[in-house]
């Protein structure tokens, strides 16, 4: 196994900052990490919902929008950040931005490319598999 290969499909501010954190940190020990943002994950990066902070939030991630700890970046920053220091890709799934008829100027600036799933099963196929 060379890295993590992480499908995140949920929307859930939690869970997709929990996605951010893991990739930040793994990019951060040089450890390669692929993420394939999929169905109602991909809400959580349209632009117009990163802009006005409406996301879809349980108690942590209320608990992180109501933080006035500037320690904690929202996930969005953590990708960016992670993706200058250590070997890290987001990509956007193909299908489900096709139902929602979104074109990848759409999200915030993370994506390196919109793939469908057999481009990202290629590019995780010597990784470790983890489903959000």
């Amino acid at each position: 196994m060379t890295g993590y290969a992480i499908v995140l499909a949920s929307n859930e501010l939690a869970r997709v900052q929990a996605v951010g954190t893991i990739g930040s940190v793994a990019a951060a020990s040089d450890v390669p990490v692929e993420v394939f943002v999929t169905m109602d994950g991909l809400l959580a990066f349209d632009k117009e919902v990163v802009e006005t902070g409406d996301f879809d939030v349980g108690p942590v991630g209320q608990a992180m929008l109501e933080s006035e700890d500037a320690d904690v970046p929202l996930f969005t920053e953590q990708f960016q950040q992670a993706q200058e220091i250590g070997p890290l890709n987001l990509y956007a799934c193909e299908m489900a931005m096709d139902l929602l008829d979104t074109t990848l100027d759409d999200y915030v600036d993370v994506f390196e490319e919109k793939l469908g799933v057999a481009g990202f099963l290629n590019r995780a196929q010597d990784k470790q598999v983890v489903f959000v």
